[in-house]
């Protein structure tokens, strides 16, 4: 629990918690914090949050990873030179199982690679009143230190669900 006191207000949609965010920053409340189930690209956007790079390594990581996947198998096959049943020595439905799996695991080596390598922005949390509310199918505004008067009025006219005054 937050030992600071200010309005909260829950959302049931990303767009009325990124709109109302907007809204208080433009109103003079630049400390807008927010809790939610996921992470909205439309409530990062109006908190000012970058995107995290991890998103970027990991299609690499797969793209590389499958065609890892295909350059073995088709390899494996054209050194051995084993011709069974008649079929062809290259044949593409066998090896898109090692293609797959390949890439998954590229992909999530390559995820974790940038993760280790400093693309999480996690650092510490900051305090969030009635957190856990918020783990589920709500949005959570927080205005830290807000007069209850003015961020309430600007989250209501948002379309907030409930507006607390917290302290």
């Amino acid at each position: 629990m937050s030992s600071e006191g200010g309005v909260l207000a829950s959302f049931v949609a990303p767009g009325d918690a990124a709109r109302a965010i907007r809204a208080l920053r433009a109103s003079g409340f630049p400390d807008v914090r927010a809790a939610m189930p996921a992470a909205y690209p439309e409530v990062l956007d109006a908190l000012g949050r970058p995107r995290s790079p991890i998103a970027f390594a990991s299609l690499p990581g797969a793209v590389v990873g499958a065609g890892a996947g295909v350059a073995l198998t088709v390899g494996t096959s054209l050194l051995l030179h084993l011709v069974t049943g008649g079929k062809p020595v290259v044949s593409v439905p066998p090896f898109v199982v090692i293609s797959f799996e390949l890439a998954i695991l590229v992909g999530a080596l390559a995820t974790l690679a940038a993760l280790l390598g400093g693309g999480w922005h996690g650092g510490r949390p900051r305090a969030f009143p009635c957190g856990a509310r918020f783990t589920g199918d709500r949005i959570g505004v927080f205005v830290p230190g807000a007069d209850a008067a003015g961020a309430g009025e600007v989250l209501r006219a948002a379309g907030a669900e409930e507006v607390v005054d917290v302290s």
